[in-house]
């Protein structure tokens, strides 16, 4: 379940549900803006606070890019965690990034390399279950570059 908002996620574990998906598109529709790395990761990080208040279920972080690169990533993994995220997802677009569901949408990757250093990073400073998801699909790139 992705909700957008406390109330949302409280819904979501009265429900039955396992599991909340603290998604960054979610996030971004809930404030009317695009899924762009707009917002802060100050807002990421309250409303991933606030879901861990009013419920118990696990959270799974959307982090996007990790607001960034390896080190901004290694800056953002322990404080979500703080805040109560069981898991972080890191994904392997440019940033700032840009919407997969945005038609013509920029779409550009990190290099293979690059992707791994922010990976490394997000685990060697927290014990958060760490997600790396490459975009290549969705990037046009086909399945064997998705499979690399």
């Amino acid at each position: 379940m992705a909700p957008h908002n406390p109330l949302s996620a409280k819904l979501a574990a009265e429900a039955g549900f396992n599991a909340i998906w603290v998604s960054g598109f979610e996030l971004s529709a809930s404030h009317a803006i695009p899924d762009a790395s707009i917002l802060p990761m100050s807002t990421h990080l309250e409303m991933t606070r606030a879901m861990s208040e009013v419920q118990n279920l696990p959270l799974i972080i959307d982090l996007d890019t990790g607001f960034g690169n390896a080190v901004n990533g290694a800056y953002a993994v322990p404080r979500f965690a703080a805040a109560g995220a069981t898991a972080v997802v890191i994904e392997d677009k440019t940033f700032p990034k840009d919407s997969s569901l945005r038609v013509g949408g920029r779409q550009n990757l990190i290099d293979i390399a690059e992707f791994q250093g922010t990976v490394a990073a997000a685990k060697e400073v927290s014990e958060l279950l760490v997600i790396a998801r490459r975009e290549a699909l969705i990037a046009g790139l086909g399945e064997n570059e998705a499979l690399r």
